[in-house]
């Protein structure tokens, strides 16, 4: 077959086959024909007693190859550099200008059977070899050669081999599917092996079956991924994607991504086992665990997490957890989660008990430390997105019955029912500290009425806590353990004895108690205290609202244009600060607010609004750098200079925010996320999730403004780098906003970006 006529047949082949191992099979037969008319063509241009062959090597060589893959050839022979110029510029040219790509050696054999030795990737693809065209004897024998090489020094390769580096994991939502685990290389890594122990090349691990390392079972269902994963990576090279496996590639591949994401474990699993039986260890048992053993495993950290993966997929959690050998390969992807189901909540567990022993942060020791036995929360940890079984929201109901089943299982009779409340709330405290005012008392007796009792605070934090980490390095930051710890402690004083949430509306009256003790009766200061929101209290210390008490008559006593009072204090995180300040209320003053603290180069993590008697507003920002630069005393002077001017309407804030970000690349610009929710009888509830930029928050409460309503509490988060916001507000009369006046904000936000 000539070059033109392959390429035509190649373009076929690849538009209109279904994506499996058969076309990639059909693709290398193809181009075996074409390579083998180029060879023997080239092969006039040499002496005639000149021996020569073409050798096919790695995933080419053992006889699959998809439509991106390189052709990797060896030319062996006898002849000299010189004299096979000639003959190898003939035959590669014309794959060159065909636009395929090739990668080539040319060594005699002596310089192959040194190449292999000397490095591994070189042994590898050879062991795969097969001879194309040319001296068919003259390629056996180089090819025979290496591998009977490899063989005798199968110790020190065969350790090399199970030293490489296999990225990632094949529970994996976003797999690697040729270099990550349970990829491609591993089922080379078999097929080496095979190689490597037979001292022949091999192109398949059929030879490991009669070797005893792997069942005809397991061959199967070794061969049955193979494909799977072939399948896959031909509609990815297609796509022009390489050989990872992204949320949005996956959408789009015409194969079932839940079944390669079956093949990858098969292929990794298959590998392990294949592994321990070199090294001499035992068959790896498949009889079902019993509840001791998997918490004893789990009670041992990160360190368990191939044991238990390996069990769950084997079946042998199945008895205590059914249906998890399905779980673990089951695919739901949603924000910021990294791994299959099954995985997440198996490192989820791990994670309680590494939490448990006091990796953590004070107030989650504290949790831990309140809890006598950590296996109800670990079994919680263990289902509790089992609900994800049924696609749709709503997984943590669903799941907290079998929760109670499971629970049971495990011989927690008498947990049974708190086992089920973990599954069932699970969701509670990250979804609560994202959305809601944390300064809201009536937000917090909500959440505090739907977990009900207060033992299960401590245990839910923990599961909280394991839960977000598991689910990807950008769920848990130290501003969502801040905002989190914060909330666990205000809820845990609501779910106090004391009746009605009691216990925080006591915790800021001692609060207010001991700031009036520090400041003259009858005074400015004192009318701040007497009057401040329980809220504002509830997790203040006296000196702080004393200070505040001060802010707060200072600006009293100054009508100037542009008055204003300002605080500048050490933030909860490292290099974080708390900025307060005071002014006389008036429509738009928090986006003024926001927009020069933004235009200060400062980042917005989190923010307390109050308005106090006398129309005087005090807004707490936490902020840190936006930028590399070092917050010192020109970012707080120029912070003051840009209030004063904004104050007197004489600072531009929207156009200089504009000129600001000019000077970053805004890609892959996006119309916000908005939902508002007017079932709160306080205030109307309204959530924006967008890509976080320069600006965002004062271009969202800007537009707040313009629609005539007040915002009276704010919660600012930023996570995988997409901001976050909660806006609570009412119209100029107090009230929660008609449902037009809403609708029209929303469009107004859309149109942000």
């Amino acid at each position: 077959m000539d070059l033109p006529r392959y390429l035509r047949e190649r373009e076929r082949l690849i538009t209109t086959a279904v994506p499996g191992i058969d076309p990639a099979r059909q693709l290398s037969r193809l181009t075996d024909e074409m390579l083998a008319t180029l060879a023997s063509d080239a092969a006039e241009l040499l002496p005639r007693r000149t021996k020569w062959a073409l050798v096919a090597l790695g995933g080419y060589g053992s006889g699959a190859l998809l439509p991106g893959s390189d052709l990797d050839l060896l030319i062996v022979s006898t002849g000299s550099s010189a004299t096979l110029k000639p003959f190898v510029e003939a035959v590669l040219y014309p794959l060159w200008d065909g636009g395929l790509k090739v990668g080539h050696q040319v060594r005699s054999p002596k310089e192959q059977l040194k190449a292999v030795r000397e490095d591994l990737s070189t042994l590898t693809a050879t062991l795969t070899g097969r001879a194309i065209a040319g001296d068919d004897r003259l390629a056996t024998d180089v090819l025979h050669a290496c591998a009977t090489d490899a063989s005798k020094r199968r110790g020190a390769v065969l350790s090399e081999l199970h030293s490489r580096i296999r990225s990632g994991s094949p529970y994996l939502l976003e797999p690697d599917l040729k270099e990550g685990a349970g990829g491609r290389r591993d089922y080379d890594e078999l097929t080496w092996t095979a190689a490597i122990l037979t001292g022949a090349p091999q192109g398949d691990p059929a030879a490991l079956v009669s070797l005893a390392i792997l069942s005809p079972q397991d061959a199967t269902r070794l061969e049955h991924a193979a494909n799977r994963v072939a399948a896959a990576r031909w509609e990815l090279q297609l796509a022009g994607v390489g050989s990872l496996m992204s949320l949005d590639a996956a959408d789009d591949l015409r194969c079932d991504a839940q079944a390669v994401q079956q093949a990858l474990a098969d292929t990794h699993h298959l590998l392990q086992y294949a592994r321990a039986s070199l090294a001499g260890s035992t068959t790896p048992p498949r009889d079902p665990l019993s509840a001791q053993s998997v918490l004893s495993l789990v009670a041992q950290g990160a360190a368990s997490l191939g044991d238990l993966e390996q069990a769950g997929w084997n079946g042998r959690l199945d008895a205590l957890i059914p249906g998890f050998g399905d779980l673990l390969t089951l695919r739901r992807p949603g924000l910021a989660h990294t791994l299959t189901v099954g995985a997440h909540c198996l490192k989820s567990a791990t994670l309680v008990s590494e939490i448990g022993h006091g990796v953590a942060g004070e107030i989650a020791s504290r949790s831990a430390g309140a809890l006598d036995d950590l296996a109800p929360v670990t079994v919680a940890a263990l289902v509790h997105d089992i609900g994800k079984e049924i696609a749709g929201p709503g997984h943590a109901e669903r799941g907290a019955e079998t929760a109670r089943t499971v629970a049971h299982l495990f011989g927690l009779e008498s947990a049974e029912n708190d086992v089920a409340a973990l599954v069932e709330l699970h969701l509670v405290l990250a979804e609560t500290a994202s959305s809601e005012d944390l300064d809201d008392e009536d937000a917090i007796l909500r959440t505090a009425n739907r977990i009900g009792d207060r033992a299960l605070l401590a245990p839910l934090h923990l599961l909280t806590i394991a839960d977000s980490i598991a689910t990807g390095p950008n769920a848990w930051t130290d501003w969502h353990e801040a905002l989190i710890g914060k909330l666990v402690m205000r809820l845990d004083a609501a779910l106090s004895p004391e009746i009605d949430g009691a216990g925080l509306a006591r915790a800021a009256e001692e609060t207010r108690a001991a700031a009036a003790a520090l400041v003259p009766e009858q005074s400015r200061e004192a009318h701040f205290i007497t009057h401040a929101p329980v809220r504002y209290l509830a997790d203040r210390e006296p000196t702080e609202v004393v200070r505040h008490a001060f802010l707060v008559a200072s600006l009293a006593a100054d009508r100037a244009p542009g008055a204003h009072e300002t605080e500048i204090a050490a933030g909860p995180l490292p290099g974080s600060y708390r900025v307060t300040i005071a002014a006389a209320d008036r429509p738009g003053l928090f986006s003024t607010f926001a927009g020069c603290i933004a235009l200060s180069g400062l980042s917005i993590l989190g923010v307390q609004a109050i308005t106090v008697p006398g129309g005087v507003v005090l807004d707490t920002f936490t902020v840190q750098s936006s930028t590399r630069a070092t917050i010192g005393g020109d970012t707080w002077s120029g912070l003051e200079r840009s209030l004063t001017s904004a104050l007197r309407n004489r600072l531009a804030i929207g156009v200089r925010l504009d000129e600001r970000q000019r000077h970053y690349r805004q890609e892959h610009r996006e119309a916000p996320r908005i939902s508002v929710d007017a079932s709160d009888p306080y205030a109307a509830v309204i959530r924006v999730s967008a890509r976080d930029r320069l600006g965002l928050l004062y271009d969202v409460s800007r537009a707040i403004a313009d629609s005539e309503l007040n915002i009276i509490g704010v919660t600012a988060t930023t996570r995988d780098d997409r901001a976050i916001d909660t806006f609570r507000v009412i119209d100029r009369d107090g009230q929660v906003p008609p449902e037009g006046l809403l609708g029209h904000l929303k469009m107004r936000l859309r149109e942000l970006g």
